[in-house]
């Protein structure tokens, strides 16, 4: 009895040089997709971060002006011409949309927020401002840096950190 041999066209499955080779593809490109998705996704969270920061910047302006006067509901009380920022930390959340949510304090900033007031922390900033007197025939003036770090979620050593600077009388 002589068995039929099966037309080409209905052999079935794969050879076991086939399998290698697609493992071996998959082994190389899908490390490099993987890589390519979590890029795309920190140039959003960077852009983000940079389209918020002139509102971050601004607010945390208002706060040591009103800080000045005595009136911050986030900040201690400053002085004019006073240092600030340089023995402890100063430090401001805001969301994600660059609203202002409060202060953080403690730990809280070294280790991180999620949350302040029930809402999201996106951001957290850091103020300091050190006597400039590089410039002794002109009158005293602060040099303030504000610091946005972002996640606020994680450890200080961790974030990414943007620096502005400005004077202050």
């Amino acid at each position: 009895m002589k068995l039929a041999l099966p037309l080409p066209g209905l052999k079935r499955g794969a050879s076991l040089v086939e399998i290698m080779v697609s493992i071996g593809v998959l082994a190389v490109v899908a490390p490099l997709a993987l890589a390519t998705l979590l890029q795309a996704g920190e140039g959003g969270s960077t852009s983000r971060a940079e389209t918020r920061s002139p509102l971050i910047v601004e607010n945390c302006l208002s706060e040591l002006s009103l800080a000045r006067q005595g009136l911050s509901a986030n900040l201690p009380a400053l002085q004019a011409g006073r240092e600030f920022g340089k023995d402890q930390v100063i430090c401001l959340a805001f969301g994600g949309d660059g609203k202002l949510l409060g202060k953080i304090e403690g730990l809280g900033y070294d280790t991180g927020t999620g949350k302040v007031k029930d809402e999201d922390a996106a951001f957290l900033v850091r103020l300091s401002g050190v006597e400039d007197k590089s410039r002794s025939d002109f009158p005293s003036m602060l040099t303030v840096k504000v610091s946005i770090e972002r996640p606020a979620i994680a450890a200080s050593k961790n974030r990414r950190v943007m620096d502005f600077y400005t004077k202050l009388p």
